[in-house]
């Protein structure tokens, strides 16, 4: 089936109408693109889930709770729970190689998506004066510590992606070590954007 037969291929295709709109504006704008994969259901078009080997996805390495960690501390995955066919308590090897394999192809779903958002600016000659913030809300288990889906503070749930990608970058592909919160964006895309509009007034 085509991509667009779920949402994201949708969105994808909506904003990349969009930016044909903005495209023909030489004026700033500011346009959010919000994808729900790789959250749950995960489904996306075969060609995706073929781009894996069922064989070769390996299974969590720490498929155990921490240590002396109280039992509320990581709940096993009530969301995931909702959904046909889910068991209560640990989820048997076959059916964890199975709803693994189901988030890497909502993964690749989804790159292809970005990436058909990123073509268009290149091709609209948009992306050497658009600031790009590109996240996720959180991080997620996929059997970690024998819990799946997120709502924990343990690590998984809480790491994520937070790429930032500015014309006239210094450090183009730099990686910050420090501690970064989903609060900073906002600040950080004003004072940016702020910054990139006085300098092309200037101009």
């Amino acid at each position: 089936m085509p991509d667009n037969t779920f949402i994201d291929g949708k969105v994808a295709e909506l904003a990349i109408t969009t930016l044909r709109g903005i495209g023909q504006k030489p004026a700033p704008f500011f346009l959010a693109v919000g994808f729900a994969r790789p959250h749950l259901p995960f489904v996306s078009p075969k060609k995706y889930w073929d781009l894996y080997d069922p064989a070769k996805i390996e299974l969590a390495p720490n498929k155990f709770r921490p240590a002396d960690v109280p039992p509320y501390a990581i709940v096993p995955g009530a969301e995931m729970r909702a959904y046909h066919g889910i068991p209560q308590g640990s989820i048997p090897d076959d059916l964890a190689r199975q709803l693994k394999h189901g988030y890497y192809a909502a993964i690749s779903y989804l790159d292809a998506q970005v990436g058909k958002v990123f073509d268009e600016l290149d091709r609209l000659d948009l992306r050497k004066n658009t600031i790009v913030i590109l996240w996720s809300d959180h991080g997620w288990k996929l059997g970690e510590h024998d819990a799946w889906c997120k709502h924990t503070n343990c690590e998984n749930d809480t790491n994520t992606a937070l790429l930032l990608s500015v014309p006239g970058m210094k450090n183009p592909g730099a990686q910050a070590r420090g501690l970064v919160e989903f609060v900073d964006v906002y600040p950080t895309l004003s004072e940016l954007a702020d910054c990139r509009c006085r300098s092309i007034s200037r101009v």
